[in-house]
């Protein structure tokens, strides 16, 4: 009956009785046997050991219950149990193929077979085509085979240096690059068998994807490996005399074994590396990411050129856009000065003809005078309406008296005069400051201040600041004071009540002096011409009064149209000037750069006051 089983032969023992029922507690090797197959699809043979019933839901790993190699008899005559170490356990039980990919059940299956054929008991027997002798020696190895691979942490042990395990790793060479996945695949796939975490990725193909290809290199390049080395420890724990003398065997066994791992963990590494570098894959994916990189630059690049050439576009249809707004408004600006100096010029002609004939008509009526002061003061009063008349009042002047008769004449002519001098007396008191006297004394500095006489240099320079600093000017008599101060030799400060004061006096003083010398002065050039021709007189006496006539204030226009044209034209332009004067309508060069003078000094002179008044505060 056993030899049937040992052939895997099914044996009738007896003939089938009739059923009874009886208690059977859970224990024994049967119950064992049966809870251990009782979620894999297995059935039982009559000693209990489990198999898979159909032949196609069997794996390729569970086979019958036959031994899965055939044991060598030679191997097994020349094993000594005192060379355990060395011997190749899986050999023994018949697992030669298998190995590490052997499970328990098939372990403990191969271990059964193998003890039932080489038992001591048995003396002799017949296996295969020899006779070999069974002996105490070959059971023991095969007890010490199955105590190795039937403990989980000694199978553990063995498997990490298993014999045939080859830890040779591909080098990198050319040929490791011409037959990448015949060289590496079978290295990975062998080492795959030691890590922790399963299942391992594998090597894939070319053409295989990246994000594959980086999953296998990123678990490679931090592999786990459960491989130790306890197995091949030269000292044995059991051999220890004492503790003391074991706890070094320990120590020196953990430092072989880290090595060991130490070792290994880098050949691991090694192999991970000799791989990236000779996989033509990574070498294909970089130049893919270095093209596409090239081809993101290029695009950056040409949208930035693209962007620029736009801005550059837009900035140049701007300037030509302004350009032409220029143009137009210098072009409308030149047409309106043109048109001005056109109309100032027709009006100055205009105006010099009808004071021609004021002149004609009052020197033809001896300026309805009858003795020569009275003449001398009709030629004044004749200069007077010349100036200030305006061009519609000269004409409805000369028309008046040109249609009235002798006695009229001077009627009209006297009335005109009153109204101008009337006019002249209004602006001369709007513009002049009434001097106000003090109340009370503010002190002895300001009684020496008042009482402090005026030089000739004083006299001058308040000549002078009176001219630089007309009518209207804001702060008028302060900037006169601090223009004294500044250009004065002896910086004396005046205030601007005493400048007024002296202002004042200066003018009550030399009215009766300055009109002798008028009258002296318009008698001699009447002297001088009475014996030409009428018409030669009265140009000359024309002329003389233009020139003499005093120059006419600036507008807010021109003012603004010289600030404009003291930007357009710097220092550094030649002919500055010139083109200063061209720019602004009926005003000359010597207008422009005297009023250039004037409020450049104005300038000065407000900065010095500002100064002044701040060193006091």
């Amino acid at each position: 009956m056993v030899d049937s089983l040992l052939d895997c032969k099914s044996v009738v023992i007896s003939l089938t009785s009739r059923p009874v029922l009886r208690s059977v507690e859970p224990i024994g090797k049967w119950f064992e046997s049966y809870w251990r197959g009782s979620d894999k699809n297995q059935t039982y043979n009559a000693i209990g050991d489990p198999y898979r019933v159909p032949a196609e839901e069997s794996s390729a790993e569970s086979t019958s219950l036959c031994i899965e190699d055939e044991i060598s008899e030679d191997y097994l005559a020349s094993l000594d149990p005192r060379e355990w170490k060395s011997q190749d356990h899986y050999s023994i039980l018949g697992l030669k193929s298998l190995r590490f990919r052997a499970s328990e059940e098939q372990i403990k299956r191969c271990y059964k077979q193998t003890v039932l054929k080489y038992h001591p008991d048995k003396s002799t027997r017949e296996v295969g085509r020899n006779n070999i002798e069974i002996t105490e020696a070959i059971f023991t190895c095969i007890t010490k085979a199955y105590e190795i691979l039937g403990h989980s942490q000694k199978r553990k042990a063995y498997d990490s240096i298993d014999p045939t395990f080859v830890d040779s790793i591909p080098p990198p060479c050319v040929n490791s690059k011409e037959n990448f996945f015949k060289s590496f695949t079978p290295c990975f796939e062998s080492n795959a068998r030691f890590s922790i975490i399963q299942p391992v990725p594998s090597l894939g193909d070319e053409n295989t994807s990246f994000k594959d290809v980086e999953t296998f290199y990123n678990f490679w390049y931090n592999f786990e490996s459960w491989r130790e080395f306890s197995y091949q420890d030269e000292e044995d724990l059991s051999k220890a005399e004492n503790r003391e003398e074991r706890r070094w065997m320990e120590k020196q066994n953990k430092v072989a074994r880290q090595k060991k791992k130490k070792e290994d963990s880098g050949r691991i590494r090694q192999l991970v590396d000799n791989a990236y570098s000779c996989d033509p894959r990574i070498k294909k994916f970089k130049e893919e990411q270095k093209e596409r990189k090239a081809a993101l630059k290029k695009a950056k690049i040409e949208a930035a050129r693209a962007l620029q050439e736009e801005n550059e576009r837009i900035r140049q249809m701007k300037l030509d856009e302004e350009r032409k707004r220029n143009e137009i408004l210098q072009k409308e600006e030149k047409e309106k000065a043109d048109k001005i100096k056109r109309e100032r010029e027709e009006l100055k002609k205009m105006l010099k003809k009808e004071r021609k004939t004021l002149r004609t008509i009052c020197k033809r009526h001896n300026y309805f005078a009858n003795s020569d002061e009275e003449r001398l003061k009709g030629m004044e009063e004749v200069e007077s309406l010349c100036n200030n008349l305006t061009l519609d009042q000269l004409k409805s002047l000369n028309s008046d008296m040109s249609a009235g008769n002798a006695q009229t004449i001077g009627v009209i002519f006297r009335n005109h005069i009153e109204e101008v001098l009337k006019k002249l007396r209004e602006i001369q008191l709007r513009d002049e400051l009434p001097v106000s006297q003090d109340q009370t004394t503010k002190g002895e500095n300001s009684s020496n201040r008042s009482s402090r006489s005026w030089n000739d240099e004083e006299e001058q320079l308040l000549v002078k600041a009176v001219k630089v600093f007309p009518p209207g000017t804001v702060d008028r008599w302060d900037c006169i004071a601090s223009f004294l101060k500044v250009h004065g030799s002896d910086h004396i400060n005046r205030t601007s009540k005493e400048v007024i004061a002296k202002v004042k006096a200066m003018q009550n003083e030399g009215f009766e002096t300055r009109k002798q010398k008028a009258n002296e002065d318009a008698f001699s050039s009447f002297s001088k011409s009475q014996f030409k021709d009428v018409d030669a007189n009265n140009d000359s006496s024309s002329v003389s009064h233009e020139k003499n006539n005093v120059e006419e204030p600036w507008t807010a226009n021109e003012q603004k149209l010289l600030e404009k044209a003291l930007k357009t034209y710097p220092s550094s332009v030649p002919e500055r000037w010139d083109r200063i004067a061209a720019a602004i309508p009926g005003r000359t060069k010597k207008e422009c750069l005297k009023r250039y003078k004037e409020l450049a000094a104005l300038v000065k002179a407000k900065r010095a006051v500002a100064s002044a008044i701040h060193s006091k505060d």
